[in-house]
Protein backbone atom coordinates (compact mmCIF):
# COMPACT_ATOMS: atom_id res chain seq x y z
CA UNK A 1 0.00 0.00 0.00
CA UNK A 2 2.85 2.40 0.91
CA UNK A 3 5.67 1.91 -1.75
CA UNK A 4 6.74 5.36 -1.80
CA UNK A 5 6.80 7.71 1.51
CA UNK A 6 7.68 10.86 1.04
CA UNK A 7 10.33 12.63 4.29
CA UNK A 8 10.46 16.58 4.44
CA UNK A 9 13.41 17.34 6.07
CA UNK A 10 14.85 20.49 7.65
CA UNK A 11 17.44 21.02 10.48
CA UNK A 12 15.02 20.28 13.36
CA UNK A 13 15.24 17.41 15.50
CA UNK A 14 11.33 16.52 14.70
CA UNK A 15 11.94 16.13 10.75
CA UNK A 16 14.72 13.50 12.28
CA UNK A 17 11.91 11.56 14.49
CA UNK A 18 9.59 11.33 11.37
CA UNK A 19 12.71 9.65 9.34
CA UNK A 20 12.67 7.20 12.06
CA UNK A 21 9.15 6.01 11.86
CA UNK A 22 9.14 6.68 8.26
CA UNK A 23 11.96 3.79 8.09
CA UNK A 24 9.96 1.30 10.14
CA UNK A 25 6.63 1.82 8.03
CA UNK A 26 9.34 1.32 4.99
CA UNK A 27 10.82 -1.85 6.97
CA UNK A 28 7.72 -3.37 6.87
CA UNK A 29 5.46 -2.12 3.54
CA UNK A 30 9.67 -2.46 1.54
CA UNK A 31 8.81 0.94 0.43
CA UNK A 32 11.42 3.46 -0.62
CA UNK A 33 12.11 6.94 1.13
CA UNK A 34 12.04 9.92 -0.84
CA UNK A 35 13.65 12.45 0.94
CA UNK A 36 13.02 15.97 0.17
CA UNK A 37 14.46 19.57 1.17
CA UNK A 38 13.39 22.40 0.55
CA UNK A 39 15.09 26.06 0.63
CA UNK A 40 11.87 28.24 2.00
CA UNK A 41 11.77 30.80 -0.95
CA UNK A 42 10.02 33.30 1.66
CA UNK A 43 13.01 33.11 3.93
CA UNK A 44 14.74 34.77 0.55
CA UNK A 45 12.27 37.41 -0.95
CA UNK A 46 10.29 37.98 2.03
CA UNK A 47 9.84 41.63 3.51
CA UNK A 48 11.81 40.57 6.39
CA UNK A 49 14.99 40.13 4.45
CA UNK A 50 14.81 42.98 2.32
CA UNK A 51 14.26 44.65 5.54
CA UNK A 52 17.25 42.98 6.80
CA UNK A 53 19.39 43.69 3.76
CA UNK A 54 18.51 46.92 3.73
CA UNK A 55 19.32 47.81 7.50
CA UNK A 56 22.69 46.61 6.66
CA UNK A 57 23.36 47.60 3.37
CA UNK A 58 26.28 49.93 4.44
CA UNK A 59 28.04 46.91 6.04
CA UNK A 60 27.19 44.36 3.36
CA UNK A 61 25.82 44.95 -0.42
CA UNK A 62 21.89 43.03 -0.46
CA UNK A 63 22.44 41.24 -3.28
CA UNK A 64 25.72 39.99 -1.48
CA UNK A 65 24.30 39.01 2.08
CA UNK A 66 21.13 37.30 0.13
CA UNK A 67 23.36 35.21 -1.41
CA UNK A 68 25.14 34.32 1.64
CA UNK A 69 21.97 33.35 3.20
CA UNK A 70 20.93 30.88 -0.10
CA UNK A 71 24.07 29.73 0.40
CA UNK A 72 23.64 29.03 4.04
CA UNK A 73 20.37 27.15 3.44
CA UNK A 74 21.32 25.56 0.65
CA UNK A 75 24.19 23.70 2.70
CA UNK A 76 21.62 23.31 5.11
CA UNK A 77 19.49 21.26 3.04
CA UNK A 78 22.43 19.02 1.76
CA UNK A 79 23.27 18.35 5.52
CA UNK A 80 20.23 17.19 6.22
CA UNK A 81 19.77 15.02 3.38
CA UNK A 82 22.69 13.03 4.11
CA UNK A 83 22.24 12.49 7.42
CA UNK A 84 18.36 11.11 6.49
CA UNK A 85 20.35 8.75 3.38
CA UNK A 86 23.01 7.71 5.89
CA UNK A 87 19.93 6.59 8.35
CA UNK A 88 18.43 4.74 5.32
CA UNK A 89 21.57 3.63 4.56
CA UNK A 90 22.29 1.74 7.51
CA UNK A 91 18.66 0.92 7.61
CA UNK A 92 18.91 -1.00 4.33
CA UNK A 93 16.21 1.08 2.81
CA UNK A 94 15.68 2.22 -0.94
CA UNK A 95 16.39 6.19 -1.06
CA UNK A 96 16.15 8.84 -3.30
CA UNK A 97 16.93 12.49 -2.62
CA UNK A 98 15.60 15.73 -3.92
CA UNK A 99 16.49 19.50 -3.13
CA UNK A 100 13.99 21.96 -4.31
CA UNK A 101 13.16 26.08 -3.67
CA UNK A 102 10.40 27.26 -3.82
CA UNK A 103 7.21 27.44 -1.11
CA UNK A 104 7.79 24.41 1.04
CA UNK A 105 3.93 23.31 1.77
CA UNK A 106 3.45 23.99 -2.44
CA UNK A 107 6.71 21.79 -2.85
CA UNK A 108 5.54 19.26 -0.60
CA UNK A 109 2.27 18.87 -2.19
CA UNK A 110 3.61 18.66 -5.41
CA UNK A 111 6.36 15.89 -4.83
CA UNK A 112 3.90 14.07 -2.95
CA UNK A 113 1.34 13.10 -5.97
CA UNK A 114 4.27 10.36 -6.61
CA UNK A 115 4.44 8.94 -3.25
CA UNK A 116 2.08 7.43 -0.99
CA UNK A 117 2.73 8.39 1.98
CA UNK A 118 3.81 12.04 3.47
CA UNK A 119 5.55 11.59 7.29
CA UNK A 120 6.24 15.06 8.64
CA UNK A 121 7.17 16.27 12.60
CA UNK A 122 4.73 17.39 14.60
CA UNK A 123 5.84 21.51 13.77
CA UNK A 124 9.65 21.38 12.45
CA UNK A 125 11.28 24.58 13.36
CA UNK A 126 8.55 25.64 15.50
CA UNK A 127 8.05 23.26 17.71
CA UNK A 128 8.73 25.03 20.79
CA UNK A 129 5.27 26.85 19.59
CA UNK A 130 3.18 23.73 19.50
CA UNK A 131 0.44 24.69 22.59
CA UNK A 132 -0.19 27.73 20.19
CA UNK A 133 0.06 26.35 16.39
CA UNK A 134 0.71 22.89 14.79
CA UNK A 135 3.90 24.33 12.23
CA UNK A 136 2.06 26.11 9.56
CA UNK A 137 3.49 23.79 6.83
CA UNK A 138 1.79 21.25 8.15
CA UNK A 139 -1.45 22.29 8.34
CA UNK A 140 -0.77 23.56 4.60
CA UNK A 141 0.12 20.20 3.64
CA UNK A 142 -2.31 18.15 5.05
CA UNK A 143 -5.33 20.81 3.77
CA UNK A 144 -4.10 20.27 0.02
CA UNK A 145 -2.68 16.94 -0.62
CA UNK A 146 -4.78 13.90 -0.85
CA UNK A 147 -2.27 11.53 0.21
CA UNK A 148 -2.01 10.06 3.94
CA UNK A 149 -0.38 12.26 6.43
CA UNK A 150 1.66 10.50 9.06
CA UNK A 151 1.94 13.54 11.96
CA UNK A 152 5.09 12.17 14.05
CA UNK A 153 5.21 13.64 17.79
CA UNK A 154 8.61 15.40 19.26
CA UNK A 155 10.33 11.69 20.25
CA UNK A 156 10.41 8.65 19.09
CA UNK A 157 8.64 5.68 20.18
CA UNK A 158 8.17 2.65 18.78
CA UNK A 159 4.73 1.40 17.24
CA UNK A 160 3.06 -1.43 19.15
CA UNK A 161 -0.28 -1.12 19.31
CA UNK A 162 -2.71 0.77 16.36
CA UNK A 163 -6.03 2.72 17.13
CA UNK A 164 -8.18 3.62 14.59
CA UNK A 165 -10.75 6.26 15.02
CA UNK A 166 -14.16 5.44 13.15
CA UNK A 167 -17.01 7.81 12.54
CA UNK A 168 -18.54 5.99 9.56
CA UNK A 169 -17.24 9.09 7.38
CA UNK A 170 -15.48 9.09 4.34
CA UNK A 171 -12.01 10.05 5.31
CA UNK A 172 -12.48 7.45 8.39
CA UNK A 173 -13.49 4.47 6.17
CA UNK A 174 -10.16 5.51 4.15
CA UNK A 175 -8.17 5.63 7.79
CA UNK A 176 -9.81 2.12 8.86
CA UNK A 177 -8.33 0.83 5.55
CA UNK A 178 -4.70 2.16 6.33
CA UNK A 179 -4.52 1.30 10.12
CA UNK A 180 -5.61 -2.45 9.14
CA UNK A 181 -2.97 -2.66 6.55
CA UNK A 182 -0.58 -1.28 8.28
CA UNK A 183 -1.36 -3.83 11.29
CA UNK A 184 -1.34 -6.44 9.44
CA UNK A 185 1.98 -5.60 8.00
CA UNK A 186 3.49 -4.86 10.82
CA UNK A 187 1.79 -7.73 13.10
CA UNK A 188 0.37 -4.93 15.23
CA UNK A 189 -2.72 -5.63 18.00
CA UNK A 190 -5.95 -3.11 16.25
CA UNK A 191 -8.60 -1.26 18.27
CA UNK A 192 -11.31 0.97 16.45
CA UNK A 193 -13.13 3.08 18.44
CA UNK A 194 -16.79 5.23 18.28
CA UNK A 195 -17.42 8.07 19.94
CA UNK A 196 -21.09 8.34 20.57
CA UNK A 197 -23.34 9.61 23.43
CA UNK A 198 -26.29 7.67 21.52
CA UNK A 199 -25.08 3.61 22.45
CA UNK A 200 -27.34 2.34 19.69
CA UNK A 201 -26.15 4.75 17.05
CA UNK A 202 -22.64 3.93 18.03
CA UNK A 203 -23.19 0.00 18.01
CA UNK A 204 -24.73 0.85 14.44
CA UNK A 205 -21.29 2.51 13.35
CA UNK A 206 -19.25 -0.40 14.93
CA UNK A 207 -21.05 -3.12 13.02
CA UNK A 208 -20.50 -0.99 9.55
CA UNK A 209 -16.44 -2.39 10.77
CA UNK A 210 -17.44 -5.58 11.10
CA UNK A 211 -18.95 -5.21 7.77
CA UNK A 212 -16.36 -3.42 5.74
CA UNK A 213 -13.51 -6.27 7.61
CA UNK A 214 -16.05 -9.21 7.32
CA UNK A 215 -13.24 -10.33 4.33
CA UNK A 216 -10.05 -9.49 6.23
CA UNK A 217 -7.80 -11.71 7.89
CA UNK A 218 -7.19 -9.48 10.66
CA UNK A 219 -8.43 -9.83 14.07
CA UNK A 220 -9.01 -6.29 15.83
CA UNK A 221 -10.95 -5.45 19.12
CA UNK A 222 -13.78 -2.28 19.15
CA UNK A 223 -14.62 0.29 21.70
CA UNK A 224 -17.62 2.69 22.09
CA UNK A 225 -16.98 5.50 24.00
CA UNK A 226 -19.48 8.28 25.17
CA UNK A 227 -18.75 11.97 26.14
CA UNK A 228 -16.51 14.54 24.50
CA UNK A 229 -14.79 13.35 21.16
CA UNK A 230 -11.86 14.57 21.89
CA UNK A 231 -11.25 13.81 25.57
CA UNK A 232 -12.40 10.20 24.78
CA UNK A 233 -9.82 9.72 22.14
CA UNK A 234 -7.05 11.05 24.00
CA UNK A 235 -7.46 9.10 26.99
CA UNK A 236 -7.88 6.09 25.03
CA UNK A 237 -4.39 6.82 23.36
CA UNK A 238 -2.86 7.26 26.94
CA UNK A 239 -4.42 4.85 29.01
CA UNK A 240 -4.53 1.98 26.32
CA UNK A 241 -0.61 3.17 25.44
CA UNK A 242 -1.31 2.92 21.44
CA UNK A 243 2.03 4.32 19.48
CA UNK A 244 -0.58 4.88 16.75
CA UNK A 245 -3.48 6.96 15.81
CA UNK A 246 -5.13 6.29 12.26
CA UNK A 247 -7.82 8.81 11.77
CA UNK A 248 -9.60 10.95 8.87
CA UNK A 249 -8.60 14.05 8.57
CA UNK A 250 -11.72 15.63 8.40
CA UNK A 251 -14.95 13.92 9.85
CA UNK A 252 -18.58 15.20 9.43
CA UNK A 253 -17.68 18.52 8.40
CA UNK A 254 -19.41 21.21 5.75
CA UNK A 255 -16.39 23.70 5.92
CA UNK A 256 -13.73 20.81 5.71
CA UNK A 257 -12.53 23.05 2.82
CA UNK A 258 -11.59 25.81 4.62
CA UNK A 259 -9.81 24.44 7.95
CA UNK A 260 -8.82 20.94 9.29
CA UNK A 261 -11.62 19.75 11.21
CA UNK A 262 -11.82 21.04 14.79
CA UNK A 263 -11.60 17.92 16.38
CA UNK A 264 -8.86 16.29 14.10
CA UNK A 265 -6.85 19.80 14.81
CA UNK A 266 -7.78 19.68 18.34
CA UNK A 267 -5.90 15.89 18.84
CA UNK A 268 -3.15 17.18 17.04
CA UNK A 269 -2.31 20.07 19.15
CA UNK A 270 -2.39 17.41 22.66
CA UNK A 271 -1.72 13.91 21.14
CA UNK A 272 1.68 12.22 22.51
CA UNK A 273 1.79 9.81 19.72
CA UNK A 274 2.54 9.41 15.95
CA UNK A 275 -1.01 9.97 13.96
CA UNK A 276 -1.27 9.43 10.27
CA UNK A 277 -4.57 11.03 8.94
CA UNK A 278 -6.64 10.21 6.22
CA UNK A 279 -8.44 11.77 3.20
Amino acid sequence: MFNTILVPIDSSDTSLVAVDYAIDLARSFKSEIAGISIIDIKKLAGPFMRDLGTSIGGMVPYGDFQQQVRQFLEDTATAALDELEGKCNTAGISFTRTKKEGVVAREIVESAKRCDMIAMGMAGEHVFWRDAFLGSNLESVVRQTHKPVLVTPEKYKKITKVLVAYDASTFATKALIAGVDIARQMKLPLTVVTVSDDEKSGEEVLSQVDEKLKESDITYDKVLKSGETVNMILDLCDQGSYDLLVMGAYGHSKIRELIIGSTTLQIMRKVNCAVLLCR
